[in-house]
């Protein structure tokens, strides 16, 4: 018998059955509940929607921030590199060094930095130039760049005062390959007794 027949034949059974009083309250709250859980689905998904966008705008405002900041670093670096040039007056290089000690405490190094203050250690005639820049070199004792130009600066310098500057650095840093720079210091005939005075005592230090 199919599912009409029956229907059908049993018709006055389905005629006489009532709803309950009941039903048309709990269908009533049936359809709240579920409007209610679709709303709240859906505020949630839009909560969502909007942390996720702001999340976006917060990244990207970050990273132009950074990129700002960034870009306005290296623009002071440039300006003050060309500040160190040797076509500038002995006072404009050593305040541009003095700057860069401070603008660069706690920092890690800068080659093109660097790069600058070994040109003026080698070729730059002033020696309060050279001292300064002996100074802020020793801030950076692990890197291996400032190590060896410190140590050619020691093989090349006249100047008794910078000598003497290099030679106390050398010391400071405890570095061994400054052995024969010291020896030759200490064998020249041009060399002042100051000068060889402390390049004795250096020597004697590393050799210990």
């Amino acid at each position: 018998m199919s599912v009409e027949d029956f229907i059908k034949k049993h018709k006055k059974a389905f005629d006489d059955q009532q709803m309950p009083d009941n039903a048309t309250l709990d269908f009533e709250a049936r359809l709240k509940k579920e409007l209610h859980t679709s709303t709240r689905s859906k505020r949630i998904q839009m909560i969502r929607y909007v942390s996720m966008a702001a999340s976006l705008v917060l990244v990207v405002a970050l990273g132009y921030l950074y990129n700002e900041n960034k870009k306005e670093h290296l623009e002071i670096r440039d300006n003050l590199v060309l500040a160190l040039g040797e076509d500038q007056t002995n006072s404009t290089r050593l305040q541009a060094i003095y700057d860069i000690e401070d603008q660069y405490q706690n920092q890690e190094e800068d080659e093109k930095i660097l790069h600058a203050f070994f040109k003026i250690l080698k070729e730059d005639s002033d020696s309060n130039s050279k001292l300064a820049v002996i100074d802020a070199l020793l801030k950076f004792p692990n890197n291996q760049m400032v190590r060896n130009n410190l140590i050619e600066a020691l093989e090349t310098e006249k100047e008794p005062l910078v000598q003497l500057k290099l030679i106390k650095s050398v010391s400071i840093l405890r570095e061994q390959r400054a052995k024969e720079p010291l020896k030759k210091i200490i064998e020249n005939k041009e060399s002042l007794p100051l000068v060889k005075g402390n390049a004795s005592a250096s020597l004697a230090m590393l050799n210990q």
